[in-house]
């Protein structure tokens, strides 16, 4: 399969990122694509109407994320182009470089997604719309990361979500504990886990988008 063609077919207009630095906001963005995406199919498959407090609240949160989403695949891949590229790559020697040159983004993505795989090992996750909105909150807003390359980025206000689910604790409550604390602490772990991670080139390394089939 031809290079372009396997980016193309997944992100029309890619925004790549080059220094380590800006990799890890791009891997940042391809987990929230990917959990906006399965997120949305699910819901929409089942004409499933998610709610957050009033009308208006709801329109605000899922246009707005919607919106983001619009723009997230526009700009950068999802775990599937990942998984694509390292089945092709075994057999396409013209696609192993490629596989080299984005092994960053794949180990950072891995980071969170194995985070996400081991906090949520023996209970089903949930409000993965939050999620979103709390680990992108965390990196832009707290630890002040750039979105110079990702500029609708700026155009979202991710205190005003917050506080459409803040406002509506009530209606997140499961077996009498607020799920929304809980998605705080494992976004928290999320980004200290993605900040904190230092790219080694490992020739022996099998990420776990990697080992998927």
């Amino acid at each position: 399969m031809p290079i372009n063609k396997l980016i193309h077919d997944n992100c029309k207009n890619r925004v790549k990122a080059v220094l380590l630095v800006d990799i890890k906001t791009e891997a940042l963005l391809v987990f929230a694509r990917t959990a906006l995406e399965r997120y949305f199919t699910q819901i929409d498959e089942v004409n499933y109407k998610a709610t957050v407090g009033t009308d208006s609240d709801t329109v605000y949160v899922y246009d707005t994320l919607r919106k983001l989403l619009v723009n997230l695949q526009e700009s950068v891949v999802n775990v599937d182009y990942f998984m694509k590229l390292v089945q092709e790559s075994k057999k396409a020697p013209q696609l192993r470089e490629l596989a080299k040159y984005e092994d960053p983004l794949i180990s950072y993505y891995d980071v969170m997604a194995e985070t996400v795989a081991k906090f949520y090992e023996n209970k089903p996750a949930y409000l993965p719309e939050f999620l979103v909105i709390c680990v992108l909150s965390h990196w832009i807003l707290e630890e002040e990361k750039s979105t110079n390359l990702y500029p609708y980025l700026k155009d979202i206000d991710f205190l005003e979500l917050i506080s459409k689910f803040e406002d509506n604790r009530k209606d997140f409550e499961k077996n009498e504990e607020c799920t929304i604390n809980e998605i705080y602490d494992i976004s928290s772990i999320i980004i200290e886990k993605l900040k904190n991670y230092k790219y080694k080139v490992n020739k022996t390394r099998v990420s776990k988008t990697r080992k998927k089939k």
